[in-house]
């Protein structure tokens, strides 16, 4: 069999390239989603006991659905879905967490709060589970109302025995069948359940089993 000669093989290298590249522009793109800030509507707490604890709260657990910048719709019973054009500028868990985070701080009931990302010291860890983070649509053309769920278990540090669990659900109307609408409907449902989840903490018994040996600590510390 004869061998093409060198010039036409660097032809068809060429001929091949241009043809890559037409078909590049002919694949669609990916959808370009806007990106909505999560705002909680933390109202001003009501008068919650000061506990002086140290308190780190987890990244929430969330099922693969929710784990997830979109920001999720259901429009019938067991079904999930996502608005196509819009989603949240971070994964839902961590929305959750600054929420949770916001309402402890701005309620002034413990004497610190922070994040379980780093190696702190505490006397307590709060665990969340979303059961729930979605616009539940129960009409085909209205708007849909807000459903956030979250289960929350208060871990005693450094025993990791759970004082005390819960599970809330906070609910808002969405007033337009519309993204912005939406993201207004979320910041209040979650603001709502953020809130009621400092109120269960710091009322729950458990959280005065303070661990003896940061008894008189009301800051934080490096774990060596």
């Amino acid at each position: 069999m004869s061998r093409l000669p060198a010039r036409a093989i660097r032809f068809l290298a060429l001929l091949f390239s241009f043809v890559l590249t037409g078909c590049g522009g002919l694949l669609p793109e990916p959808p370009k989603r806007q990106l909505y800030r999560l705002e909680p509507a933390l109202a001003s707490p009501p008068r919650l006991p000061r506990v002086p604890v140290q308190l780190l709260v987890a990244v929430p657990i969330a099922p693969a659905g929710l784990d997830t910048a979109r920001i999720a719709l259901s429009r019938m019973p067991l079904s999930l879905d996502y608005f196509a054009d819009a989603e949240w500028a971070d994964r839902a868990p961590l929305l959750v967490q600054t929420a949770l985070i916001d309402a402890f701080e701005k309620s002034g009931a413990v004497a610190a709060v922070a994040r379980d990302s780093a190696a702190f010291r505490a006397d307590f860890v709060l665990e969340t589970t979303i059961r729930d983070f979605q616009a539940a649509y129960d009409a085909p053309n209205g708007p849909p109302r807000i459903s956030v769920a979250l289960n929350g278990k208060l871990v005693k540090i450094p025993e990791r025995k759970i004082v005390g669990q819960t599970s809330l659900t906070r609910e808002a109307p969405v007033v337009a069948n519309e993204i912005p609408a939406v993201v207004r409907a979320f910041g209040e449902a979650l603001g709502a359940a953020a809130g009621d989840m400092v109120a269960w903490t710091v009322n729950n018994p458990g959280l005065s089993q303070r661990r003896t040996s940061l008894h008189s600590r009301t800051r934080f510390v490096h774990a060596p």
